[in-house]
């Protein structure tokens, strides 16, 4: 199985990619830009990593996502073998969502982790450009295939949300999700 994946240059190249990557979901249309990979070529080798179990796939609303499967067996020795020749991705999303205005926390869930049924997918605390934010939001919904559900807050409703156990905010806090930045860590005294 292990010798398969590596012999394989488009899945190799897949795989290396989502080991280098933040652990997030990815649609093949973005899979298939960012590695420069033939959309069927792309969707196919996916299909193939899904299966074997490197890989783990979700629907929303008919389109597919592909993640890393983090309790894959192999996944360590894969590491070893394909990590030393793909540098850390650097993940445009993250930069991009740090540019939306004066953001002193974001966080992505929802289809970005493998959850599409949580309520958001994005969250961003501060203040927020409505320009930028809806530049972003067309390109996500270009990458993704998908309209990206997303609440803004103030810095003081979301330490009260939070410090208070509001559901929103523990509906994102309970399940995996990804800090993109995060100013306002609670501090224990």
């Amino acid at each position: 199985m292990l010798k398969d994946i590596l012999e394989s240059k488009s899945e190799s190249v897949i795989l290396a990619f989502f080991l280098a990557a933040p652990v997030r979901s990815f649609s093949v249309p973005e899979i298939s830009k960012r590695l420069r990979l033939p959309h069927l070529k792309a969707a196919r080798a996916l299909n193939r990593l899904a299966t074997a179990g490197p890989l783990k796939s979700f629907s929303k609303k008919g389109k597919k996502y592909y993640l890393l499967n983090q309790k894959y067996q192999l996944l360590p020795e894969i590491k070893n073998a394909l990590v030393k020749y793909f540098p850390k991705y650097q993940d445009e999303l993250f930069a991009a969502v740090r540019q939306l205005g004066s953001i002193r926390a974001a966080f992505l869930s929802g289809i970005f982790t493998g959850m599409p049924e949580l309520p958001v997918d994005l969250l961003l605390v501060g203040r927020v450009n409505l320009q930028k934010l809806d530049q972003f939001l067309k390109g996500a919904h270009k990458m993704m295939g998908q309209e990206i559900n997303y609440s803004i807050m103030t810095p003081q409703e979301f330490v009260l949300r939070r410090d208070t156990f509001d559901k929103f905010i523990r509906d994102i806090f309970d399940y995996r999700h990804i800090v993109v930045c995060d100013d306002l860590k609670k501090t224990d005294k």
